[in-house]
């Protein structure tokens, strides 16, 4: 484990996700993805930086991933990483691309190989002003595609990183039970499809869901372990959306630049997270977009028929 952060004097301790920036060409548009992070970042202050994979995409990703990542360098601000579908997908390999972050200023994370599958999964801890742990921050690397031909599609957090992920919440208990835990990943479980079609949810769903096939129970393990309150996601570019799923907050952080697809009227942006010592089994979460709008109440979806209707 790594060392952990404090919350600031005030009680408050904000992070910002950055998600499916997509630098790839080294054009314009991609060095204007970079001077809104950097805006943002100068905004918001935040006091850890969480990016959810797709920074980079191509044959280029190597020498583009430092230009994309400078704004994070440049900040001061602690920053960490895990990896997307498309990072190394024409490209060198995660570790490779990894060492490359290890490097640079900044930049907190790490690769526990406990977790065995997948690279560049860990944990980082917060602690209260009375140097208690308050709260845990977990990076997973969701993978890329299925190995199982026979199911194909996206790949599933493995039975190891499961295991991985609730041996460490054990190893914090030690520390103190009553921590909490908000973790990010890049594909998103299957249950956020179905929490937009039974519950009610805030902000905009304009894409499908690029989940796994199959359900290999990451949400159930995180359900039973009690110290989860939140999973965000990125992969699914027009989605910005968050809802309660019994007890757990699921959700996308919002687009944060113009590679790949998009929508002329969807704008790129972040979301943010402010956890508080004065709510400590809870957190608030908005969003800021490339006009410098902030978004604290979205519209509301609401299903139009619940689970038990029918």
């Amino acid at each position: 484990m790594r060392k952990g952060f404090h919350f600031r004097e005030d009680g408050t301790f904000k992070i910002m996700q950055l998600t499916d920036i997509h630098y790839t060409e080294d054009d314009a548009a991609d060095r204007q993805s970079v001077a809104s992070i950097r805006k943002w970042i100068e905004t918001e202050k935040p006091d850890l930086i969480m990016v959810t994979g797709d920074a980079v995409y191509g044959e280029d990703n190597l020498k583009n991933i430092e230009k994309v990542m400078a704004p994070l360098c440049e900040s001061a601000i602690p920053w960490t990483y895990v990896f997307g579908n498309h990072d190394v997908e024409f490209n060198s390999d995660k570790q490779t691309l990894f060492s490359m972050l290890e490097k640079m200023k900044g930049f907190a994370g790490y690769d526990d190989r406990e977790a065995i599958d997948g690279y560049g999964n860990h944990m980082l801890p917060i602690y209260a002003q009375d140097g208690k742990l308050a709260w845990v921050v977990a990076g997973i690397d969701a993978g890329n595609r299925n190995p199982l031909k026979q199911v194909g599609g996206y790949a599933c957090v493995t039975a190891n990183q499961i295991a991985w992920y609730q041996n460490q919440l054990s190893k914090f208990e030690k520390e103190n039970k009553n921590f909490q835990a908000l973790a990010f990943q890049h594909i998103p479980v299957p249950e956020i499809e179905e929490l937009w079609r039974y519950e009610e949810c805030f902000g905009v769903k304009r894409d499908g869901f690029g989940c796994p096939l199959v359900n290999a129970g990451q949400f159930l393990s995180m359900l039973q372990d009690g110290h989860t309150k939140g999973l965000f996601f990125g992969h699914d570019h027009l989605n910005s959306f968050w809802g309660h799923y019994y007890g757990i907050t699921l959700g996308y952080g919002r687009k944060s630049g113009y590679g790949n697809y998009g929508a002329e009227d969807f704008l790129i942006g972040s979301r943010l997270f402010l956890l508080n010592e004065e709510k400590p089994h809870t957190f608030d979460t908005y969003e800021i977009l490339e006009n410098g709008t902030h978004v604290y109440s979205p519209w509301k979806y609401r299903p139009l028929q619940r689970r038990d209707e029918g």
